[in-house]
């Protein structure tokens, strides 16, 4: 929204409502009352490690004052958002739903979306636990997401933007929304600790450097791949996904950005499990005719 992370969360805050307003829009607009509640029902609150519902005004109180020793142009917050593949929004969404195939999450019934945003939520807490101990200050009380001030709101649409292929090509119009899953998550998290003691910032050039001050030694950093690595196992344990090798971030980030011998034993382990999965295939076939 063009206020930068240097000064007030208002704008911010005030933009991740954007979604609510909407729903409020619709429900306004609804044939009847019962309509109106369900559409209501969908409203979504912002929500931290301790509460699954916190109100505008104490996210930016909170926000807003827990800055000390903070200079004018220094941040006061981050803002990443933790995003889904496909894949494993359809994996989450039939643990919601009892294993039935949804397109989006209009089709869930009321139960079912309390469900499925239970576990976003649950996951987004894994997620802060991760990025509270990837700045390795457990000796100084950083122990976990409970440690941070942070509140994460979920999202279930995302809109065309102007430079998206399928507007390029005609096909999408730029602010129209997404088909599908779409579901994220937006997190806001003070540049300080609870404790207002510790200043963390995930955007440091550096990943893991040991200081020394007088006889104490140190960690500082934040290593950001390995945030998304240990991110990457928490879903994988937390919901028992079973990833395959071309969605692995290890793999992904090799493919993209590894030297040539990376690269080579990236596609090297994807083929091969492809592999290992037509001998299962074929094995299964076997024994099926032989049952028969």
């Amino acid at each position: 929204m063009g206020g930068g992370n240097k000064g007030s969360s208002a704008l911010l805050v005030n933009y991740l409502d954007k979604e609510n307003q909407d729903l409020e829009k619709r429900a306004m607009q609804a044939p009847n009352r019962n309509k109106e509640i369900e559409i209501r029902n969908r409203q979504q609150y912002f929500f931290n490690h301790q509460s699954d519902a916190v109100s505008q005004t104490k996210v930016r109180e909170d926000l807003d004052t827990n800055i000390s020793k903070l200079g004018k142009n220094d941040a006061k917050y981050y803002a990443p958002t933790i995003s889904f593949s496909n894949q494993e929004l359809k994996h989450i969404s039939k643990m919601a739903t009892a294993g039935r195939d949804v397109e989006n999450v209009d089709q869930m019934s009321n139960a079912e979306f309390d469900r499925y945003n239970a576990y976003l939520r649950d996951y987004s807490r894994s997620a802060m636990n991760n990025y509270a101990e990837n700045f390795n200050r457990q000796e100084k009380g950083l122990k976990s997401g409970d440690d941070l001030v942070y509140y994460a709101k979920i999202e279930h649409q995302r809109a065309y933007k102007g430079d998206d292929k399928q507007v390029l090509h005609g096909n999408a119009k730029s602010g129209g929304r997404k088909p599908g899953l779409q579901s994220h998550v937006h997190v806001i998290v003070s540049r300080k600790d609870k404790t207002q003691r510790l200043k963390l910032s995930p955007v440091a050039n550096e990943k893991a450097t040991t200081r020394t001050i007088g006889n104490n030694k140190y960690l500082v950093g934040f290593d950001r791949k390995n945030w998304i690595d240990k991110n990457e196992k928490s879903f994988d344990s937390m919901f028992e996904y079973k990833r395959k090798e071309i969605e692995k971030f290890e793999i992904q980030n090799a493919l993209k950005n590894g030297s040539p011998e990376e690269n080579f034993e990236a596609l090297k382990r994807i083929e091969k499990e492809k592999e290992i999965s037509i001998i299962q295939v074929q094995s299964k076939d076997k024994s099926q005719s032989i049952e028969l």
